[in-house]
């Protein structure tokens, strides 16, 4: 009976558990990483509704049973280890960063000692629960690992659109704001309907946002570049065109393992300096576009400037060619126009080559 009592206040959430696992299991998109932490959240947040709910009914004992207690100290122990795995999907924590466990390995320490130093709480024989002068830790735990998963996505989405943060930050905020609402009006203590909510968005979210990425460089695809160019056409201030020399030469000569390590590689070095005001794309083989918002030509010198100077760094060449938009929105004009110029600069750099004797691999179209 209580099975099925639980399943029947709970459906919604269960479901959504359900859809969950099911979703992650035929993602294309997410990487294996992504799937093993959403499946561990799911199983964390099924195993806290259900301790919460067995500890509900623990509440209806005449006599302190051993295991309200032991149930309790789980739930504060757990909730904050869901939002630990939640951040594991959208800022991994790093190896640096072990650090931020520690609240979590502190707080359960003195949870499970309440009993015998009363420090958090504790429970009479007749079921009553008693507070300590550290009841309000397990609160400020997880009031801790929120700010920090807010943190965490603000800045680990940083390379992105600023549109991709605001979603991140949103869930999380909406995941935080039912929880005080929750203890506001005093509903319930068992937040995993929210968890279950946000983290299911997230996922949904992550999986768009993933068809919008190229799966070998994890740089913005060519249909994302399509829709940014008409969707931000009035914003963009200057347009980059990349394009790598030889990748066919690459390809034929050392196998399609090392042009992709080549196509990686340049994209790592375009990726400098990314963020809200740069954003960079693979539109073909080895073509990339970059597009700049608010930047001034003397920055976007400056940043082409890095880009070549990273690859200087590796044994891979591309020609470059930039365009200021300034204030047009004939957007098209100024593509044209950078890639005008990128394929003046690809000739310039085989005539360099011809020049000190080096030798040329033409395609062979």
């Amino acid at each position: 009976m209580f099975v099925l009592k639980y399943i029947a206040s709970n459906f919604v959430m269960l479901a959504e558990l359900v859809g969950l696992w099911v979703l992650s299991g035929i993602s294309v998109h997410v990487t294996k990483r992504t799937l093993v932490y959403t499946r561990a959240s799911v199983l964390l947040l099924l195993l806290d509704s259900v301790l919460f709910n067995v500890e509900v009914w623990t509440q209806s004992f005449e006599t302190l049973s051993i295991w309200r207690p032991i149930l309790s100290y789980s739930i504060y122990a757990l909730q904050p280890v869901i939002l630990i795995m939640m951040m594991q999907i959208t800022a991994p924590i790093k190896k640096g960063h072990f650090w931020l466990l520690m609240p979590e390995i502190l707080g359960t320490m003195l949870y499970f000692s309440s009993p015998w130093t009363h420090y958090v709480c504790w429970f009479t024989e007749d079921n009553r629960y008693q507070g300590g002068p550290l009841s309000i830790l397990p609160y400020a735990v997880f009031g801790f690992y929120v700010v920090i998963f807010m943190i965490r996505c603000a800045l680990h989405k940083g390379q992105n659109h600023l549109r991709d943060r605001i979603v991140a930050i949103y869930l999380v905020l909406g995941a935080v704001l039912g929880v005080v609402l929750y203890e506001i009006f005093d509903v319930t203590d068992d937040y995993s309907a929210i968890f279950t909510s946000a983290i299911l968005l997230y996922y949904l979210y992550l999986y768009i946002h993933m068809a919008n990425l190229d799966p070998l460089t994890e740089l913005l695809n060519r249909k994302c570049y399509y829709k940014d160019i008409s969707s931000y056409a009035g914003r963009i201030s200057a347009v980059a065109s990349v394009d790598m020399n030889e990748l066919k030469w690459v390809n034929d000569t050392q196998g399609h393992a090392a042009g992709d390590l080549a196509i990686r590689t340049i994209a790592v070095c375009l990726a400098v300096n990314s963020g809200k005001s740069k954003t960079v794309y693979r539109v073909g083989g080895d073509e990339f576009m970059v597009l700049y918002y608010g930047k001034s030509e003397e920055q976007v010198v400056a940043d082409v400037k890095a880009m070549r100077d990273a690859l200087a760094e590796t044994p891979y060449v591309c020609a470059f060619g930039y365009a200021m938009t300034n204030g047009s929105n004939d957007i098209e004009s100024v593509i044209r126009e950078s890639d005008g110029r990128m394929y003046e600069d690809k000739a310039q750099l085989k005539q360099a080559v011809l020049e000190q004797g080096g030798e040329l691999h033409e395609r062979e179209d």
